[in-house]
């Protein structure tokens, strides 16, 4: 049976703007799509005025210059700009794959409760859907991926996996050496892509990225996003790296000018800005440690997480706590339609609007002292 989920069912953060008209509110804030709340480095800003004068002209095509920067940013020896693809965000490199790999005659395999794009991708090539377990006895590893039950839903139409390291939206991690371990017992025919949309923040909290692996395999993508701790959201781009032939076989179902010029030049001044990349993750530090901390105060059951949000269990259904919240301002993201009813995901906002969400939480909860 073949798992069909329409584009109807990504359902995105609420916007502020509706949030305030609704409610009747002056301020409200954001904490549901997982953005960088300092906003982009000011060198990429600056982008937004010198670009002015040739936005008449279309972008360069191939992204050459952000290639570049990209092998440079990355230090690789083994990585270079053929190895490199740039999507309209990372999601496009997302349904490149689909379109690169998959078939109504092929299947696709990802944990449950992940990233709602690989369905949506998987679905417009009618592709047979396989969804594996989730670790859920409470250890280290709970809500991340099973991937001995992963191995099991292998089938020989297996034509890709969809692996999320941090997932979204659970936000739990695979180590390294397990995904290693996992990529050296299968077949070289299935493309392996690894989603680390969220690498920086596991990468500072002492995580290992898998880029090493892409020299070890040839059946491997991984797939990057400079929406999250770059802040670019609003402008889409977002890269993968694998092999130069499969990058080739990628860029053959990609559209041409896919991608700005804006978005390609601000990309670019993000990576040279190691200065904000710095303070954007030592902000993000504090205001996790603030959260969970108040959080257990609170006595709040959440995901151990490894990204820029935490997902809270509040053990029944959400609605009445988000409607709430709402009210007071508040814009969180339900999970319903990840079938984790029972869960908000928090975005880590700057530590006012974090100090601003307790508040409002521990009154809804009717808690006191926080």
């Amino acid at each position: 049976m073949i798992n069909k989920i329409s584009t109807n069912n990504y359902k995105p953060g609420l916007d502020i703007d509706f949030v305030k008209k609704k409610y009747n509110l002056k301020k409200v804030i954001k904490l549901a799509s997982n953005e960088n709340p300092l906003g982009p480095s000011k060198s990429a800003l600056k982008i937004l005025e010198k670009s002015k004068d040739n936005i008449n002209r279309y972008p360069d095509g191939r992204c050459d210059d952000l290639k570049k920067e990209i092998t440079r940013f990355i230090s690789k020896s083994f990585i270079k700009p053929d190895n490199i693809v740039i999507g309209n965000g990372s999601s496009e490199i997302l349904e490149l794959v689909a379109k690169a790999f998959l078939s109504d005659k092929s299947e696709v395999v990802f944990s449950k409760h992940s990233f709602i794009v690989y369905k949506l991708v998987s679905n417009f090539m009618n592709a047979k859907i396989r969804e594996s377990k989730l670790i859920t006895n409470k250890s280290k590893n709970f809500m991340s991926s099973d991937l001995d039950d992963m191995k099991r839903k292998i089938t020989q139409k297996t034509r890709v996996i969809f692996l999320a390291n941090p997932a979204n939206p659970t936000g739990a991690l695979l180590s390294y050496e397990a995904i290693d371990k996992f990529i050296s017992t299968l077949s070289k025919r299935i493309i392996i892509v690894i989603d680390e949309a969220y690498i920086e923040y596991a990468c500072m909290l002492g995580h290992k990225s898998c880029i090493d692996l892409i020299q070890k395999y040839k059946n491997i993508i991984i797939t990057r996003s400079f929406s999250k701790i770059y802040a670019l959201a609003g402008v889409r781009i977002g890269y993968g790296l694998a092999s130069k032939e499969i990058v080739s076989k990628l860029n053959n179902k990609r559209q041409p000018f896919n991608v700005n010029q804006i978005a390609q030049q601000m990309a670019i001044k993000s990576l040279d800005d190691k200065k904000f990349l710095i303070n954007s993750l030592n902000d993000y530090v504090m205001c996790r440690e603030y959260l969970t901390k108040e959080l257990d105060k609170l006595d709040l059951q959440y995901i151990d997480s490894y990204a820029n949000f935490i997902t809270i269990n509040f053990g029944r259904s959400t609605r009445t706590v988000f409607n709430q919240l709402l009210r007071s301002g508040i814009i969180l993201r339900p999970l319903d339609n990840y079938n984790l009813s029972s869960y908000l995901r928090l975005t880590i906002g700057t530590l006012k609007e974090c100090r601003a969400f307790i508040t409002s939480l521990s009154e809804i909860l009717g808690k006191t002292n926080v």
